[in-house]
């Protein structure tokens, strides 16, 4: 899989660009003074692959500020090798003030997001991303999840079909309160509720295990999942009715509240630091930023060793290491045999790729 030209028409500081891509370059190196949108051409790429792309800006912040009063549409075009395709996605607006609407398209025939992730994938590590290891259990989940769904299709329907549930139960708390249909949801919820958890156990140890094996140059981080709720999840029915009953249970304050106040949600994450033996937030912010790497190195071998295809970008990469520990990340990224892209503000940052890379100058 690889990228070999990209068309970006009206995409933030990027009124048009045309680049085209040398085919016997994995790497490829975008780099200018701050400002001038190396970011950008990334995040193009990213909404490929999540809907909200890799900042999650509104959609309204993609057309460029010069733009901003002139019906104009957002167009980013990318040709593709993977079964030789090109993919497009086309950001439209029919009147000032309107949001803006996605249209993927597939060799020029309309398709969805998820059978366009079918044909490209893509993982990233940016400076954006730090916060997630200081910021919360939302964001941490999320994280993680994420990287479940781009591993396993029957996460995503699961987490789906829950989150559909959790709506549905809630209205029917704040309206008809039909004890019958509540018992249906609750049923399947407890079960939804279970294989989740289980489901993010398993990636987990999955994960941990290619750190020890493969990882041993990077920073030493155990992905851990904690629950005040269960012990463990041996006694899979007994752990199921339990629960069933806490929701149950939970009715009243979920319908004052307004909320689910169990569920998935409680899961607490911890991300572990094995040499210091702590808990990576009590770590120092260029740790922090050490373990995020290790655990999205190990993501791109749990996904090599299943032969899943998948482009990596690295945006700002010398954000996260400095420039005497980037030559033992690009060893190590080589490894994958894909497409990498990398950022950077100077050619400098990048001379032990030289002749391995193909570079972009964005001025």
């Amino acid at each position: 899989m690889r990228i070999a030209k990209i068309q970006i028409k009206n995409f933030k500081s990027h009124e048009y660009y045309l680049q085209e891509i040398e085919d016997k370059f994995n790497h490829i190196v975008i780099y200018g003074d701050n400002g001038v949108g190396k970011t950008n051409i990334l995040e193009c790429f990213s909404y490929f692959s999540n809907s909200s792309g890799l900042r999650g800006d509104r959609l309204e912040k993609l057309i460029p500020l010069q733009k901003k009063k002139e019906l104009v549409d957002t167009n980013i075009f990318l040709k593709v090798y993977s079964g030789n395709h090109h993919i497009n996605l086309l950001f439209t607006v029919n009147k000032i003030g309107e949001d803006l609407k996605k249209n993927f398209f597939l060799d020029d025939k309309k398709s969805s997001l998820l059978n366009i992730k079918s044909y490209i994938s893509f993982i990233w590590l940016t400076p954006y991303m730090d916060k997630i290891m200081y910021e919360g259990q939302s964001i941490k989940r999320n994280f993680i999840d994420k990287m479940i769904t781009q591993n396993d299709k029957t996460f995503n329907q699961i987490l789906i079909s829950y989150k559909k549930d959790i709506a549905e139960r809630l209205t029917i708390l704040k309206n008809s309160k039909d004890d019958k249909w509540l018992n249906i949801i609750e049923k399947k919820l407890a079960e939804n509720t279970f294989n989740i958890f289980q489901i993010r156990r398993k990636f987990a140890q999955k994960l941990n295990k290619i750190i020890q094996e493969k990882l041993s140059n990077f920073k030493k981080v155990e992905l851990r999942y904690k629950n005040n709720f269960f012990s463990n999840l041996e006694k899979k029915q007994e752990v199921i009715d339990h629960f069933e009953k806490k929701f149950k249970l939970n009715r009243q304050i979920d319908e004052i509240s307004k909320k689910t106040n169990f569920g998935i949600n409680s899961d607490e994450i911890i991300f572990f630091d094995k040499k210091n033996e702590i808990n990576s937030e009590s770590c120092s912010t260029g740790e922090q930023k050490s373990s995020l790497l290790t655990i999205i190195l190990a993501n791109c071998w749990k996904l090599k060793s299943e032969e899943k295809d998948f482009i990596l970008l690295l945006d700002e990469p010398t954000s996260h290491i400095d420039e005497n520990n980037f030559e033992k990340l690009f060893k190590e990224v080589s490894k994958f045999e894909t497409q990498i892209w990398y950022t950077g503000t100077s050619k400098k940052l990048f001379q032990v790729i030289e002749n391995k890379g193909f570079f972009i100058h964005l001025q």
